[in-house]
């Protein structure tokens, strides 16, 4: 609903004024000289102001003045009401920032629309401002996006090309079947690095759109962590982990494909930061509507300092504890998708860690009940 203000020395003429604005269903405020008016607005933030010339105190020119001078209010529409004709004060007039003046005696008719007029100008000076903060996201986006794939797709191409030309070379050689079995492996995961960037960075870019999409439906998530953990697994052979898991028999109401890429990308990480033979342990815990799973590892920590750029853009986790080799770093954008899955579902994700005594990554998402049977549609996340 709109908010009106009315600043006038004249009951009757605020009464006037109101009562003919009144019908429309806008918010009324009124003031009766122009330091009240300027109190209201800035504490009120008005969308249109209808402001006597001369008033005690601090006449309506001058209120003009000091209220576009707010960062708040300088977009407040802001008619002075006068029954001055001449040229010169109604130039005085706009340029303190009035946007349109009123000549009196007021026409009820004349008023009404007059405000009309100015909330059609407040309605599109909004959309413009949401329309360039759109605009704004998806330029710094697409700078982000160049800078960071001009750093991240350089090494794992140029590791993928090596690999292939060594390859190339040797293909025939039966002596070196081992070492070109090792190029093949190392090939390989770079491509599959590669792949899952792409996907990252599409995925982002949906979400930057508002075109990301849910489909939520009830998830057995006893059952559903066990295919997890089984795609995972070999992953966690490469270091000789031990993936443990503690079940909770339960359903959870969540996108089936992204809850499971966010388990996929904690339990990753998981393994990716701890040491060779080291536990990982997947714990599941019921509250009357949500349903808690933490993944527990043995890795380095975390150190708090850097704990709150986890959940950043291209903030990935580099430093002299961190053990996992090479092959194993990560793009630093994968903890930002789960984040904005998770909260996509109605969820919630964080984390505890401390340096050198490991770490335990957490989502939250809400138990699937009956009567959310409802309400199972897929719908788009903005």
């Amino acid at each position: 609903m709109a908010k009106i203000l009315i600043a006038d020395d004249d009951r009757a003429v605020r009464a006037l004024i109101a009562d003919s604005l009144r019908c429309d269903g806008y918010t009324i405020f009124e003031a009766c000289d122009g330091v009240q008016a300027l109190e209201i607005a800035l504490k009120e933030n008005p969308d249109v102001v209808l402001s006597d010339w001369t008033m005690p105190h601090l006449e309506g020119v001058e209120f003009c003045r000091k209220l576009k001078a707010d960062a708040q209010n300088l977009w407040t529409y802001f008619i002075l009401v006068t029954a001055r004709t001449g040229s010169e004060d109604r130039i005085l007039g706009l340029d303190a920032g009035a946007d349109d003046i009123l000549s009196k005696p007021i026409r009820t008719d004349e008023l009404r629309a007059r405000v009309r007029t100015g909330l059609r100008v407040q309605s599109m000076h909004s959309k413009l401002v949401a329309q360039n903060t759109v605009l704004s996201k998806l330029n710094r986006f697409k700078s982000d996006m160049l800078a960071f794939a001009s750093h991240e797709i350089k090494t794992p191409l140029a590791v993928l090309r090596i690999s292939l030309e060594m390859l190339r070379m040797d293909i025939n050689d039966p002596a070196n079947l081992a070492e070109n079995l090792e190029l093949l492996d190392t090939a390989e995961q770079q491509a599959i690095q590669l792949s899952e960037l792409i996907s990252t960075l599409l995925d982002l870019r949906k979400l930057e759109e508002g075109r990301m999409e849910f489909n939520l439906q009830p998830i057995d998530i006893r059952e559903f962590i066990d295919k997890v953990i089984e795609q995972i697994t070999p992953l966690a052979r490469l270091k000789r982990q031990y993936i443990g898991v503690n079940h909770a028999s339960a359903f959870v109401l969540a996108d089936r494909e992204k809850l499971q890429q966010v388990l996929l990308n904690l339990l990753s990480n998981a393994c990716k930061y701890s040491p060779e033979d080291s536990r990982i342990l997947v714990q599941t815990h019921l509250s009357p509507s949500d349903i808690l799973i933490g993944i527990i590892d043995e890795g380095p920590g975390i150190a708090e300092d850097k704990q709150s750029l986890l959940f950043r853009r291209y903030a990935q986790l580099a430093g002299e504890d961190q053990t996992s080799d090479d092959r194993f770093k990560g793009t630093g954008l994968g903890l930002v998708l789960c984040q904005e899955f998770i909260h996509g579902m109605g969820g919630s994700i964080g984390m505890h860690s401390k340096q050198h005594r490991g770490s335990c990554f957490w989502v939250q998402v809400p138990q699937y009940k009956p009567e959310d049977a409802i309400g199972m549609i897929s719908y788009a996340h903005a």
